[in-house]
C-alpha cells in the first residue's frame, strides 16, 4: 500500500473532527501553521505546514493582466458572503462602506472574482477565525495591495509585512493604513506589485506540488490496524455529523460503531447518539459496565459525554456518577458536589477548559437540544437555564478571551457584565478594545472615553493608559498628540 497524504485545508473550521480523521493517514498537511503542533499531539502521522496557494486565472495565467493602480477601476473590493451569522464581517463591511468607496461583491465564480480583483487597488481582508485565508493569495496574485489581519501563524514567512502586504490588529490600525493607501496609488501599486512578484516566486501551484513531492519522500510507513482505522473513521464521521454535517448515514454509522470492539472513543460516540435520540435502554446498556466499574475511564471528554448525556435523559444519579468517576482520584472530600444541572454544567465547563477543550470553532451549539462537547458549550447550556448567573458570563469571557473569531461573542458577555459593574473601568476598557477589534469604530472610541473617565475618577488612569498603550497603540498615539 502506498503512503497517503491528507491536506487539511480548513483546519481552523474542522479541527474538532480532523484530529481523528488525520490519524488514518501516513502524512498530514495543514494550511494553518498554528495547528501543526496540535495535530502532532493528536495523531501518529507526520504533520507539516503547507499553506494554500495563489491560482491565477484569465490573463494572469500567462503573466499579463497586472494593470498599474492608476488605471484600476475600484479603490477597494471585498468579495465574501455577508450574513447575520457573521457579525464581525457585517461590522467590517459597514465600516468600509461608511469610510471608503467600497466595491462589495458576492456570488461570483472564481474567474469573475479574479477579474474584479485585477481591476482593484486595495483588498481589505478579514479572517473569521484568525486563519491565513484564500483571499490573501487571491488579492496578491492580482497585484492588489492586501491589508490583512495580523493573525501570526507564519504570515510573515509568506509575505514581507510592510513591503508586500500590510497588517492590522484593530479598526484604528486598519483605518490608518487604508487612509494612506487610498490617497497614494503609487504606494498601493508598489505594495501590490511586490506581492504579485512574491506569488510568482513562492506561491504558485507548482511550488506547492514540488514541496509536497519532497515531503512525500521523507514519509515513514505507519503500521495501523484495520480496527484502528475503522474506529478513527467512525469517530470522525460521528463528530462531523454532530457538528452539523448533513451527508451522514446515521443508521450505517451506528451499525459500524456497534461492530467495533469496546473503547472510550466508541462508547462516547454511542452514548451521545443514544442520548440525543432519547434511547434510554440502549444508553444504559453501554453505560452499565462503567457503573459496575468493569470498565473505567479517567478521560475528561468520555466522562463528560457520559455525564451530560445522562443529564439529557434525565438520569441525574448517573450524571453525577461520571462526574465523581472523573474527579475522585485524590481526596473524596475535596471533590465539588453538583447540586443541580446548572452547577454540573459549570463544573464540567471548568474541567474541559483546564483540559484544553475550550471551544469548537466552526460549530454552532444548540443550548436546548445539544449535548455539550467543550467548555463554551457547557457554559452556554448553563446560561440558557439560568440567564441571571453573572458568574457564567465571567467564565465565558475567560474562555473567549484571546480566541480569534470569538470577539463578537465575547463582546456580548462583556457588555452584559458592564451593565452590572458600571464603575469597573477594566470591564469598560475590555468592551472598548473588543469593539475596536470587531470594527465597531464609533462604539469602541465612545467606550474608551467612558473607561478613561471611570479610571480617572477612581485614581487609576495610569493603569488605563498602560493597558491601552499595550493593546490599542494607535489610540494611545492619538491621545498623546492631543495632550501635547
Amino acid at each position: 500500500m502506498k503512503n497517503i497524504i491528507f491536506w487539511s485545508v480548513d483546519t481552523h473550521m474542522n479541527m474538532y473532527w480532523h484530529e481523528y480523521y488525520a490519524d488514518i493517514f501516513h502524512c498530514v498537511l495543514t494550511t494553518q501553521k498554528k495547528y501543526v503542533q496540535a495535530l502532532r499531539n493528536k495523531c501518529g502521522a507526520k504533520v507539516e505546514w503547507m499553506p494554500w496557494m495563489a491560482i491565477p486565472s484569465g490573463a494572469a495565467v500567462i503573466g499579463a493582466g497586472v494593470a498599474p493602480h492608476t488605471r484600476r477601476e475600484h479603490d477597494l473590493t471585498f468579495v465574501g458572503r455577508i450574513t447575520s451569522h457573521r457579525r464581525s464581517r457585517l461590522w467590517f463591511v459597514k465600516f468600509l462602506n461608511e469610510h471608503y468607496k467600497l466595491n462589495l461583491e458576492d456570488n461570483l465564480n472564481f474567474n469573475q472574482m479574479m477579474e474584479v480583483y485585477r481591476k482593484t487597488r486595495i483588498v481589505p481582508n478579514e479572517a473569521l477565525f484568525g486563519e491565513i485565508n484564500f483571499r490573501l493569495f487571491e488579492g496578491a496574485a492580482c497585484g492588489c495591495a492586501v491589508v490583512t489581519p495580523d493573525v501570526g501563524g507564519g504570515l510573515d514567512e509568506l509575505f514581507e509585512i510592510g513591503h508586500e502586504i500590510e497588517v492590522y490588529s484593530d479598526v484604528l490600525e486598519l483605518k490608518e493604513i487604508l487612509d494612506r493607501l487610498t490617497k497614494n496609488p503609487a504606494r498601493s501599486g508598489a505594495l501590490g506589485m511586490a506581492a504579485h512578484v512574491r506569488v510568482l516566486r513562492d506561491h504558485l501551484p507548482q511550488s506547492r506540488a514540488s514541496t509536497i513531492c519532497d515531503i512525500a519522500k521523507t514519509i515513514s510507513r505507519r503500521d495501523m490496524s484495520e480496527e484502528h482505522e475503522r474506529l478513527q473513521l467512525c469517530v470522525s464521521e460521528f463528530l462531523l455529523g454532530e457538528g452539523g454535517g448533513i451527508a451522514i448515514n446515521w443508521d450505517g454509522l451506528l451499525k459500524q460503531l456497534l461492530d467495533l470492539p469496546q473503547s472510550e472513543k466508541r462508547d462516547a460516540a454511542l452514548l451521545r447518539i443514544f442520548a440525543k435520540s432519547g434511547l434510554k435502554d440502549f444508553f444504559m446498556k453501554i453505560v452499565y459496565p462503567y457503573l459496575e466499574k468493569k470498565s473505567v475511564s479517567t478521560d475528561c471528554y468520555f466522562n463528560m459525554s457520559a455525564s451530560l448525556s445522562a443529564l439529557k435523559l434525565g438520569l441525574w444519579e448517573v450524571a453525577k456518577h461520571f462526574w465523581y468517576s472523573y474527579k475522585v482520584q485524590g481526596r473524596v472530600e475535596d471533590v465539588a458536589k453538583p447540586v443541580d444541572d446548572v452547577n454540573l454544567l459549570k463544573l464540567w465547563g471548568d474541567a474541559l477548559f483546564k483540559n484544553g477543550k475550550a471551544i469548537r470553532s466552526g460549530v454552532a451549539f444548540d443550548e436546548i437540544e445539544g449535548i455539550p462537547s467543550c467548555a463554551s458549550d457547557c457554559f452556554f447550556a448553563a446560561l440558557h437555564r439560568l440567564p441571571s448567573d453573572k458568574e457564567i458570563y465571567r467564565k465565558l469571557d475567560v474562555v473567549f478571551n484571546g480566541v480569534k473569531g470569538g470577539e463578537p461573542s465575547r463582546l456580548g458577555f462583556l457588555s452584559h457584565l458592564s451593565l452590572h459593574y458600571p464603575e469597573d473601568w477594566r470591564i469598560s476598557a475590555e468592551v472598548a478594545v473588543t469593539s475596536l477589534r470587531v470594527f465597531r469604530l464609533n462604539e469602541g472610541l465612545k467606550e474608551l472615553e467612558n473607561a478613561r473617565i471611570i479610571a480617572r475618577r477612581t485614581g487609576q488612569e495610569r493603569f488605563f493608559k498602560r493597558k491601552i498603550k499595550s493593546e490599542i497603540p494607535v489610540f494611545s498615539k492619538l491621545v498623546n498628540q492631543k495632550e501635547v
